[in-house]
């Protein structure tokens, strides 16, 4: 695949900083390592909206609202090579003495949501992942009417259509710890922040979403309008990281990671059983559905509530003699496209070395039945 957004020597260079000071987990005298499964979120974008009186409605966004920025697809590209340094045992690479390699593209799965800023984060990844030409083929696109698992809202869910339109409330506990909208003090906030941006405040999710904007603004080196200096860092902030800890626990939530887990740990089943060989599962999404794993795992307490652009939650199954007829599962979380120091995820109930069945069957209680059933009114 071309990659249009940086030239090859500069993707080259960026490449060799990168690699120089990563570690490569699989070791000089041979890997442990026997498959991994990388839920990761998309890269640096532009904002998904603007508002009425924002002074930078006409802003020439590359791509366009939403899109993919040219940094996001140099993120991604960087987080790839990252994570074909720590994978390399799993990659497997053939070289002719003329120095011309090929790869075995069949033991790769890639999932992507529909949305195109995941479909073109992938694509900079693999890049970076194999650095060998491989097919558009490769990619596969969860079509959103489809999704059950990486995008929201994907496949309708009737028994939770409401939370999904409206959102959360603004009555949520979680919220009243940075304030009480019931208060004056909250109406009072509403107000200004509807005077001063033509939206109407009637829902947690416009203040995600302004957030999301002033950010990204911010970001990109555009100087906020003076209103924001009052209530960006000490409410908006604060008040989105809420949102994703209140979206992330929710039931409808829940539905999708357990529709995640139960693809992951089916391939990864399959692959020890012998009747699959894919042992490189990756899978493009948004923060909602990494915050929303993070949750579903209960590990979010050693995370923060908004996953970053590129942040990944990783299973890793590797052999180990101490466990007898089965695999250690290992949780590794990449904060950010350029985290060469990702931290071990301590696994709830399950003492390192932790069996990867003892790890499926202790997260058994907390799944919802099948998308369809737990989504029927």
């Amino acid at each position: 695949m071309a990659f249009n957004h940086l030239s090859i020597r500069n993707l080259m260079l960026f490449g060799l900083l990168i690699l120089s000071g990563v570690d490569d987990i699989s070791g000089t005298t041979g890997s442990t390592l026997k498959a991994v499964s990388m839920l990761f979120r998309h890269g640096d974008r532009s904002p998904t909206m603007s508002y009425p009186l924002d002074p930078y409605h006409d802003y020439p966004w590359p791509g366009g609202y939403g899109a993919l920025s040219p940094r996001g697809f140099n993120e991604l590209f960087g987080s790839g090579l990252i994570k074909s340094t720590r994978y390399s045992s799993l990659l497997s690479i053939n070289c002719d003495t003329d120095a011309t390699c090929t790869m075995d593209l069949d033991k790769i799965l890639v999932l992507s949501s529909a949305i195109q800023r995941c479909v073109d984060s992938v694509q900079s990844f693999l890049n970076g992942f194999v650095r060998v030409d491989w097919p558009s083929s490769l990619v596969n696109v969860i079509p959103q009417d489809q999704d059950e698992m990486l995008a929201a809202p994907g496949k309708p869910c009737p028994k939770y259509e409401d939370i999904i339109t409206t959102g959360v409330g603004f009555d949520e506990p979680e919220f009243k710890t940075i304030i009480d909208f019931e208060s004056t003090e909250g109406q009072e906030l509403l107000d200004y922040l509807q005077n001063n941006t033509g939206l109407t405040m009637d829902s947690p999710i416009i203040l995600l979403l302004l957030e999301d904007t002033l950010l990204i603004e911010k970001d990109n080196n555009l100087q906020l309008p003076a209103w924001t200096d009052s209530v960006f860092e000490q409410y908006l902030v604060p008040l989105t990281s809420a949102f994703f800890d209140i979206s992330g626990s929710s039931e409808y939530t829940k539905i999708r990671s357990s529709a995640l887990f139960r693809d992951m740990t089916t391939r990864l089943d399959n692959l020890i059983a012998g009747s699959d060989d894919q042992n490189i599962l990756l899978y493009s999404a948004h923060d909602a559905t990494v915050a929303g794993m993070l949750h579903f795992l209960e590990v979010r307490d050693q995370t923060v509530a908004r996953p970053t652009y590129a942040a990944s939650i990783n299973v890793e199954l590797h052999e180990n003699q101490d466990i007898v007829d089965d695999y250690e599962v290992k949780l590794i979380y990449f904060a950010s496209y350029d985290d060469q120091n990702p931290i071990e995820i301590d696994i709830p109930d399950c003492q390192a070395p932790c069996p990867y069945k003892l790890f499926k069957s202790n997260i058994q209680p907390r799944l919802t039945p099948d998308y369809e059933t737990a989504c029927s009114q």
